[in-house]
């Protein structure tokens, strides 16, 4: 039996049409590789090709086993903490609906904070996380540039036509009475830019060029169709920064690693210095929460109005003292009586609502558990063996753990109070549509692990 023959034979048995290419490429290279052994101890070519084949066992039973070998997966093990997650956030929602004393702890018109909304929602969202599951993540490859470029016309589009302005900022796209959030959907981005990040390999200094337009690039959609904010700008680019160093650290693009970093430091650090100045310069209200949080320390640059002071740092007194009056276990009276007080607000500060119904437990099992998420997403991500899976598995971790760090120190008065999202936990219908989309891309890549296996590009440093 000759070899394309005996690989025909084998295709046959492999169902996943990726798969069988891969096999069939590994196993003519190593059929080669013996026939060139062969005929180095004085066998002819021809003979050497049928003994070679010979030595590589019946075509059907390998066919099976690498079929075996080269299917989708899935990892029941991160299904299962989901579904441990999406549990606790449903559960959290008892004492809190009842303790409430209300059907609306928000009352705002972008969530949904019934407790059977949120049910729904989270059964929703398991559903599409599952669909996603389903999806091949390598559509990417190859693609991720056009899809980018789409995606930020039918944004900057939308947006323009059809956004919800909210205090002079377009928070949300409204379309014959759906209503989308731009943050939520712009997180959808970061997996593309992760697929642009590993197109641009072995494409030297020019690509970085490239690279920081895509960087960029959703930072001026949303300045063009509406007023831009601080924490978006500083969510993004700090986002796609980290999953550009994840790629230099693969060394993709050819470059002195030392000397990118430290334009990229130097880059960043003027760019954030011009953003604060005109911050200083500015007097509208979104703008205003970073010169309240300075003056919170004692710093002041330029004026502050009254108003905006005592707003801000009413809310950040309901929220200090919502976790002082809060019980180690169980709801406490006295801090729900405060956050009662501040229920419009509640929506982005949900740790703090959790706190005074459920207790101080309750808030750090939570804090605890989706910090193990995001390391779970980063352990499977780590250890793929396609660079594609891999930097776009990094990218929805960097969206989970940046979320929850930022979302934990906004409540605790570590950073400017600011829109805010815990993932999962948070009320907004979107943010938890978007989260089960990062997990069920996630697990795409993990049911492929063993299909779509790759080489790393083989790059030169340069000095």
């Amino acid at each position: 039996m000759g070899i394309e023959e005996y690989l025909a034979e084998i295709k046959n048995q492999i169902r996943d049409k990726t798969a069988r290419e891969f096999a069939s490429n590994e196993l003519k290279a190593h059929i080669e590789d013996r026939a060139e052994g062969l005929q180095k101890n004085g066998m002819d070519h021809d003979s050497a090709v049928l003994q070679a084949v010979k030595e590589m066992g019946d075509p059907v039973s390998v066919g099976v086993d690498l079929d075996r070998i080269h299917r989708p997966r899935l990892e029941w093990k991160f299904l299962l903490y989901v579904i441990y997650i999406s549990i606790l956030s449903v559960g959290v929602m008892y004492p809190m609906y009842f303790a409430m004393n209300s059907g609306n702890i928000t009352n705002g018109d972008y969530v949904r904070p019934f407790l059977f909304g949120k049910i729904f929602t989270v059964l929703l969202g398991l559903v599409v996380m599952v669909i996603v599951y389903r999806l091949d993540y390598t559509i990417l490859a190859g693609r991720s540039c056009k899809i980018a470029a789409v995606f930020l016309i039918l944004m900057t589009v939308s947006f323009y036509f059809f956004g919800w302005h909210i205090n002079g900022v377009t928070w949300f796209l409204c379309i014959r009475g759906l209503t989308f959030s731009s943050r939520a959907l712009f997180l959808m981005y970061l997996p593309m830019f992760a697929g642009i990040l590993y197109d641009y390999r072995n494409k030297g200094v020019d690509a970085l060029f490239k690279i920081f337009l895509w960087m960029i690039a959703p930072v001026v959609s949303a300045r063009i169709y509406g007023d831009i904010t601080l924490p978006f700008a500083i969510f993004m680019l700090f986002s796609e920064s980290i999953l550009f160093m994840i790629a230099l650290n693969k060394n993709w693009y050819r470059v002195n690693n030392l000397k990118v970093l430290t334009g990229m430091g130097i880059g960043f650090a003027a760019s954030l210095a011009l953003f604060i100045l005109r911050i200083m310069n500015s007097s509208d209200y979104q703008k205003m929460r970073l010169k309240i949080w300075l003056l919170h320390y004692g710093l002041t640059f330029g004026s502050v109005d009254t108003t905006d002071v005592e707003y801000m740092n009413y809310i950040n007194r309901c929220l200090d003292n919502i976790f002082l009056r809060s019980r180690f276990i169980g709801k406490s009276e006295s801090a729900i009586e405060v956050a009662q007080n501040m229920s419009e607000s509640l929506a982005d500060y949900i740790l703090a609502t959790i706190a005074a119904t459920c207790g101080k437990l309750a808030v750090a099992v939570i804090i605890i558990s989706l910090i193990a998420l995001a390391v779970y997403v980063f352990s499977i991500s780590i250890k793929q063996k396609n660079s594609l899976g891999s930097i776009v598995g990094c990218s929805c971790g960097i969206v989970i753990a940046v979320q929850i760090v930022s979302n934990i120190m906004i409540v605790f008065g570590f950073l400017p109070l600011a829109a805010t999202t815990l993932p999962f936990f948070s009320l907004g219908v979107n943010d938890i549509m978007a989260g089960y989309i990062l997990l069920g891309l996630v697990m795409s890549i993990y049911r492929y692990q063993d299909i779509r296996v790759e080489k790393e590009p083989v790059t030169t440093l340069l000095a």
